[in-house]
């Protein structure tokens, strides 16, 4: 399943005793979604209603979003790779200029047009097999942002071949999208999981300086431990790990974040969890920090306006983290 989990809530013992909670659970984009408000001032009935509302939001994003059916918007586009422009959604354009803006800004770390080398590793395989160097270097040919070109509502990739994988920021996106939705309709108090890509709506509050949520990184090596955790109010928060969808071939553990320039697993990053201003910008800081590696991936939290995060690696068994200046992170004794 894609996704899994990396992240995990504790309720602070305030937000616990003083708001009444409806929380509900489904599928969606391949991942576990919970959706959770918190307002004495709408009653469950409501509050239901309104879950109702973002489940069926995230379900129609996935819709125009997903790269597994050849229906959807980026879907068509991919099918039409080298051959028309297609005319797509507003919202299919938004999203797609706000990749091809971080993939500038990252130096091609992030890039949505890596779908090409993302399928022939097939981490949903059941016995997933380590694509050739040769398969790899021809793939990588039809990888690169610039050849994505956008004119208005149409949208064309330049070579046969291409696929568009929105992965690193479509869930994010459709977190953000159910806030919204739920602060249009006067929520005070919200919380939206889906696959460990976290949106939190507290009013009045701001990022890592309240103690609204108590979040639970999963720990990378053990399972059912977690390795640590921090305090959060209103912000996006994400996680990207080599341990949500890998497999191990002659000892060498091969994940599903792809550096898009050398078409491989990146190697020397464990997991990387970022806070944002939003759940789109967490979801994608978080993959394309993890690409640049622990030095350059550091460089470029710090440098990023209203971001925190924490990069993990391992060293000779032992996990090592580092810290932004602002990211309070308490370890386990696990």
């Amino acid at each position: 399943m894609r996704g899994i989990l990396g992240l995990l809530l504790l309720f602070s013992s305030c937000s616990k005793n003083d708001f009444h909670r409806v929380s509900r659970a489904t599928t969606v984009m391949e991942t576990f979604l919970t959706v959770s408000i918190y307002d004495r001032e709408i009653s469950a009935e409501r509050a239901n209603a309104l879950i109702d509302s973002t489940f069926a939001e995230m379900r129609r994003i996935e819709m125009v979003m997903t790269d597994y059916s050849d229906s959807s918007e980026v879907g068509v586009i991919n099918t039409h790779a080298g051959k028309d422009s297609v005319e797509v959604s507003e919202e299919l354009v938004s999203v797609l200029k706000e990749a091809a803006m971080w993939s500038e800004e990252s130096g091609g770390a992030f890039d949505v047009t890596v779908g090409p080398i993302v399928n022939a590793w097939n981490f949903l395989a059941s016995e997933p097999e380590i694509p050739s160097a040769s398969k790899i270097r021809v793939l990588q040919q039809l990888v690169g942002w610039k050849k994505l070109f956008i004119d208005r509502h149409k949208v064309f990739l330049k070579e046969k071949g291409m696929r568009i994988d929105l992965g690193g920021i479509a869930k994010g996106y459709a977190v953000d999208r159910a806030i919204e939705i739920l602060k249009r309709n006067n929520v005070k108090n919200t919380i939206v999981d889906l696959g460990g890509n976290l949106g939190v709506w507290w009013e009045g509050t701001h990022a890592l300086d309240s103690s609204v949520a108590e979040i639970l990184i999963r720990h990378p090596r053990k399972e059912g431990k977690f390795f640590g955790a921090f305090k959060a109010g209103t912000c996006g928060i994400s996680t990207s790990g080599d341990y949500q969808r890998y497999f191990v071939k002659n000892g060498i553990r091969y994940h599903h974040i792809i550096n898009p320039k050398t078409g491989s697993p990146v190697k020397d990053v464990v997991s990387v969890t970022i806070v944002a201003d939003n759940a789109m910008h967490a979801d994608i800081l978080s993959t394309l920090v993890f690409v640049l590696g622990r030095e350059k991936g550091m460089e470029f939290i710090k440098k990023s306006k209203g971001v925190e995060g924490m990069i993990v690696r391992e060293e000779e068994g032992k996990l090592i983290y580092e810290l932004s200046h602002g990211f309070h992170f308490v370890r386990s004794n696990d």
